[in-house]
């Protein structure tokens, strides 16, 4: 795979090259990672049981558990050892998945009660921005920041999001769940709220955040404000493992990708030797990136307790050197995520400051895959754009204005908050009255296509109505005959109701037909026997009288620079 430039080494590289970077940095504390494959023996045994009580002894009074202590060696001693508690470094999460996998395989619950009392607190301890602090009490230094750092609040909302999606965690109860449910979407709003953005350009995020104003915050005195590299990795893999994303969902990944793509550095090899982090020159490493870069420039730098930021590396001294991460290999599993998550969700990648124009319809409109014959015009409507414009096709064929709403089709497409809908039905709709598809060119086929202009407008969308072409069926005459004009007359009466743009593709339809006779029409068809669908020759002639008409019809597009074919 390559991704503008960048080479990603294999899994096992990268792999190696973390776990020189981390130098053990979990050494000392608690892991989940070395309990969650455990089997269920093991947390009925006599080991499991001891594990489980050390853990229960460290947990504090407000229900979280110390960070850089292994909580599970051995139990503590006296109630003077106990530690606050906190999110950092991966406290508290990781002893509540532990406590929950031992609640559910020993149904003792005092395993339980030790989960919910954390979880209460997670719940009570986010701010109404939706961030959380570092620990609880939060103190007035820079734990109480919304702390992205260490991925504090990644693993938080990670831990939300399994506990509404798993079935391991039913024990929590339908009234928690639904907080649970609620805490996470506040903090997906505050993400989103947190990204940083430069000259219009959204980029990645800094480490923390003022809990009341969104305002990136320093924390120790090398610890500037700055983009992260290290916590906006953890960031864009929570945003991509989300089902159905918004669409600032989708742009806050398209530009945080981006900026992986843009601010790494090639040429050098980060690894701990001996206990401390050097950087030396290697040209066959793979790309780095900072754990701080400045806002402006995505530089990299570095800094010793002064909070002075350099620029070279060999300026910090060893006490620095040894205990801190300065450069890692985030990106990669960036990379990795983004190239699974761009195969589903794909097709609603829109760059900034670019606009959507969503079509929705029948088969006469939709996408086919290369080994059909048949093609819709929509298909081809995008290369009338640049890149100011990005089309989405959500036309499905064999659907009606009514089939299309009850199978969900459409909350799809205004969960998507497209600028410009093009809205043609009306071949299904004219099926026999006994089909499920089929409406009344009157009644409910009108009501169905008020339905969409206003829920349209109520998202901010501008509709376009898009009348159906005829079908190509000729009398002895040389006449067309179709029964799809009662559908067209009926959308146009909704256009004027409304006040709705509005394209006459079945007037273009018709005049370009009847200059092409029957004859003529059979090099439009993908089969000898379709009247109705067309070969790549046809949908592009649809498309083309389509746009003919849409400048017009709505002059706002006019700034997008609709080519000319």
């Amino acid at each position: 795979m390559k991704l503008n430039g960048i080479k990603t080494k294999s899994l096992l590289l990268c792999l190696l090259l973390c776990c020189m970077v981390c130098g053990g940095a979990d050494a000392g504390r608690f892991s989940w990672d070395k309990y969650k494959s455990k089997p269920d023996t093991w947390y009925r045994s006599d080991e499991g049981r001891r594990v489980a009580e050390n853990i229960l002894s460290f947990q504090d009074d407000y229900g979280a558990w110390p960070k850089n202590i292994d909580t599970a060696s051995e139990k503590v001693s006296e109630v003077s050892e106990i530690r606050n508690g906190t999110f950092d470094n991966g406290a508290t999460t990781g002893e509540m998945r532990f406590m929950a996998r031992a609640y559910k395989v020993t149904n003792e619950t005092c395993y339980q009660e030790a989960f919910l009392r954390a979880l209460d607190l997670i719940l009570k301890v986010q701010y109404p921005t939706g961030g959380w602090p570092q620990c609880y009490p939060p103190g007035e230094g820079y734990p109480r920041h919304i702390t992205f750092n260490d991925d504090a609040m990644v693993r938080i909302m990670t831990l939300l999001q399994d506990i509404t999606h798993s079935e391991d965690y039913d024990f929590v109860g339908a009234e928690r769940r639904a907080a649970v449910q609620k805490a996470f979407n506040r903090g997906i709003e505050c993400i989103l709220k947190c990204q940083i953005r430069v000259d219009g350009k959204l980029k990645v995020w800094c480490a923390q955040y003022d809990e009341k104003d969104y305002s990136p915050r320093p924390a120790r005195t090398y610890e500037l404000v700055s983009l992260s590299g290290g916590e906006s990795a953890g960031i864009l893999r929570l945003l991509m493992s989300l089902d159905k994303p918004t669409p600032e969902v989708v742009k806050a990944i398209t530009a945080g990708v981006d900026w992986y793509k843009e601010a790494h550095v090639e040429g050098i090899r980060a690894q701990w030797v001996d206990g401390k982090f050097s950087v030396v020159q290697d040209p066959d490493a793979p790309p780095a990136w900072g754990r701080f870069c400045e806002i402006d420039t995505d530089r990299p730098f570095f800094c010793n307790r002064d909070g002075i930021p350099r620029h070279n590396f060999d300026e910090i001294d060893e006490e620095r050197a040894t205990k801190y991460r300065w450069y890692g290999y985030w990106g990669q599993e960036v990379f990795a995520d983004y190239e699974k998550w761009s195969r589903r969700w794909g097709d609603l990648q829109i760059p900034e400051r670019t606009k959507m124009l969503a079509i929705i319809g029948d088969s006469t409109v939709c996408d086919f895959p290369e080994d059909d014959l048949r093609r819709g015009w929509g298909q081809y409507i995008q290369g009338y754009f640049t890149e100011s414009i990005k089309v989405v096709s959500k036309a499905r064929s064999g659907r009606s204005t009514k089939t299309f709403i009850q199978q969900g089709l459409w909350k799809q497409v205004l969960d998507m908050k497209p600028d410009y809908i093009l809205i043609q039905f009306g071949h299904n709709d004219s099926h026999a009255p006994e089909k499920p598809e089929s409406t009344n060119a009157a009644t409910d086929y009108q009501d169905y296509l008020r339905q969409y202009v206003d829920q349209s407008r109520q998202i901010g969308a501008i509709p376009i109505l898009v009348t159906p072409m005829y079908r190509r069926k000729f009398d002895d005459a040389g006449r067309i005959k179709d029964n799809l004009l009662p559908y067209a007359n009926a959308m146009k009466q909704v256009a004027a109701e409304k006040d709705v743009p509005i394209i006459d593709l079945n007037a273009a339809s018709e005049k370009l037909y009847l200059q092409l006779g029957e004859s003529g029409c059979m090099e439009l068809a993908n089969a000898p026997d379709d009247r109705t669908h067309f070969n790549e020759k046809g949908a592009k002639i649809m498309a083309n009288l389509v746009i003919q008409q849409l400048q017009q019809a709505e002059p706002s597009l006019k700034q997008y620079h609709i080519k000319s074919r």
